[in-house]
């Protein structure tokens, strides 16, 4: 298990895992598991990209075996893994001949269809029928779609999406060997963000959930108090790891909607892009470079911005600089990380952003649809972006989508001042007033989660300033502080009725857990997931004094009409704190 679950990490490790296995198995009389192993052995050698004309002659007889003892699932798939060795030796009729020879029955694994859509489409290229390489894709992620459609849990569905990696890894290889604009946001589109187009659907009223919830915030409470005090948390923690366990199985169960939607075209797309004068960013890394799509309303571009590991190198540091930056430090101190942090920041926003300089223009409104690699990037505070509306959505057909649904005004808002927040009372105070008779305010005494969800429940608009966490483990862990304790991304998850936009004051909140395939995982994609529109937040720690601030510009605008990028923007731009803002807009911001 442990060879299998490397095979897509760390190819090597993998194979040396399941020979040792292989042996273990052997030397025990476990013919029908040591046969297994050899198998994972295999497919981790054909993984890490070997040619050894061997494997063809190994392949087979692993596969007889394991068709003896019965496994057919298994023998099928180490013939598909050796059709990729003979591929890559040009020997296609073996390579047909072992693809011909899988006959995939209905209760086959979906990995083992998705397996051989990959090498169909690996045995296409090689023929020079590049169309058909690109259908199999298509295909083999339309079969991974109807799967993850099945679930209801966003927690299930983004775990899913590795088993599609490789064909998505394909299909963009591809379209950026094509270099058609139109061809490289389709395949954007079809291969990263999978669960974006899985249509949402309510979970079922689940009471029996909802107190396991209870139960692990009062727990988390208990933990905190503890340790306060001194006294050993180990057995506290062991109950509530467990908990956690329990409420993410439970939540495996819900049913999914089973509607896939297809993704928007890039013709679809720049219709509302030239209505509101719009720019759109995708980056793209495939073979260890990054490109950039860039479309306007009436121009499409692929740019070559050079090697990955020159940004890689840029991130590795610039989160750290970020969370510092928000400490109140001392000023000759605090000047030190400020100017590596700008630096970072130019830098990034050289290799990034200014080699599209002369299409994003000087106040063009910037959509820039995510990929994994980026997604902690403070966008709003590069140099070439700060001041102006920008937003990021799950996908740029969502995006599409949101501009076509019907307005809904903001009728009320929802303020909630969590615990332990120096001007989280402040913060809430100034921004209700915005709002005057249409506000409601949760004040930090009466921040529970039930008081919490009530005000979720009737609010067009909710602000909550509020210590925050975000799990990389457990994404959907990641809570908020409230005063009997966090409100996690489950707790979502189950509201009846979402606001539009949700305004996250809470370190961390923005940040996501990327997973396999570029799919990312947090707070704000929970609420995204559960129906918000909007969701302004920070992939980074927060500076209280500047989330004050920024945030009660912001709702003077937003009360007033102003769509949510454009007061997000215009509140940073006149206090100036465009440097030192991180919040930005999650969704359809504008």
């Amino acid at each position: 298990m442990l060879a299998r679950l490397n095979l897509r990490q760390d190819a090597r490790e993998a194979r040396k895992v399941a020979r040792r296995a292989a042996r273990l198995f052997s030397n025990r009389g476990s013919d029908a598991w040591a046969t297994k192993a050899e198998a994972v052995a295999l497919a981790a050698e054909v993984m890490n990209d070997s040619r050894r004309p061997a494997l063809l002659d190994e392949a087979a007889d692993i596969a007889g075996r394991l068709r003896t003892q019965g496994l057919v699932h298994d023998a099928s798939a180490v013939l598909l893994q050796s059709a990729r060795v003979a591929v890559r030796l040009d020997d296609l009729p073996t390579a047909r001949g072992r693809v011909r020879g899988v006959r995939q029955r209905a209760d086959a694994p979906l990995e083992n269809r998705l397996l051989q859509h990959e090498v169909r489409a690996e045995l296409s290229l090689a023929g020079g029928r590049r169309r058909d390489a690109m259908q199999h894709v298509r295909d083999g992620l339309a079969s991974l779609h109807d799967w993850q459609s099945s679930f209801g849990s966003l927690d299930l569905q983004s775990s899913l999406v590795g088993h599609g990696r490789g064909l998505a890894v394909a299909g963009l290889r591809m379209a950026v060997e094509d270099g058609r604009p139109e061809v490289v946001f389709e395949w954007t589109e079809r291969a990263r963000a999978l669960t974006s187009r899985v249509a949402a659907v309510r979970p079922p009223d689940d009471p029996d959930g909802a107190a396991r919830l209870q139960e692990l915030r009062e727990l988390h409470a208990q933990i905190r108090a503890a340790d306060a005090e001194g006294r050993p948390v180990v057995a506290l923690v062991r109950k509530s790891s467990r908990l956690q366990q329990q409420i993410r199985e439970r939540a495996w169960h819900d049913p999914g909607s089973g509607l896939v939607t297809e993704p928007t075209t890039l013709d679809q797309l720049q219709a509302p892009l030239g209505q509101q004068d719009g720019v759109m960013l995708v980056h793209v890394v495939t073979h260890g470079r990054l490109r950039l799509l860039v479309a306007t309303g009436d121009d499409t571009r692929v740019l070559d911005l050079g090697e990955w590991a020159p940004v890689g190198r840029i991130l590795d540091g610039l989160r750290a600089d970020l969370d510092v930056s928000a400490a109140h430090l001392p000023l000759p101190l605090r000047q030190v990380v400020l100017d590596s942090l700008d630096d970072r920041l130019a830098t990034l926003s050289e290799h990034l952003v200014a080699p599209a300089a002369d299409l994003i223009g000087d106040d063009r409104p910037v959509l820039i649809v995510p990929t994994g690699r980026l997604a902690g990037t403070p966008w709003t505070m590069l140099p070439g972006l700060r001041g102006r509306p920008v937003t990021m959505p799950r996908s740029a057909s969502l995006w599409v989508a949101h501009q076509h649904a019907p307005d809904h005004p903001r009728r009320r808002a929802a303020f909630v001042a969590g615990p332990r927040v120096e001007r989280a009372a402040e913060e809430v105070r100034r921004a209700a007033a915005a709002w005057g008779e249409r506000a409601v305010v949760v004040a930090s005494a009466d921040a529970t989660a039930a008081h919490v969800t009530e005000a979720a429940h009737s609010a067009d608009v909710m602000h909550v300033a509020a210590h925050g966490r975000h799990s990389a483990d457990n994404p959907l862990f990641s809570g908020l502080e409230l005063a009997d304790g966090p409100w996690f991304g489950y707790d979502i998850d189950r509201l009846s009725a979402v606001p539009r936009t949700v305004v996250l004051s809470a370190c961390e909140l923005g940040r996501s857990t990327v997973r396999w395939g570029e799919e990312t995982v947090g707070m704000t994609q929970a609420w995204l997931h559960a129906g918000a529109c909007t969701v302004i937040a920070s992939p980074a720690s927060v500076d209280d004094d500047v989330a004050c601030e920024v945030l009660a510009e912001t709702h003077v605008r937003l009360a007033a009409g102003r769509a949510p990028a454009y007061a997000l923007a215009d509140a940073t731009d006149a206090l100036g704190l465009g440097a030192r803002s991180s919040f930005m807009c999650f969704g359809a911001g504008w």
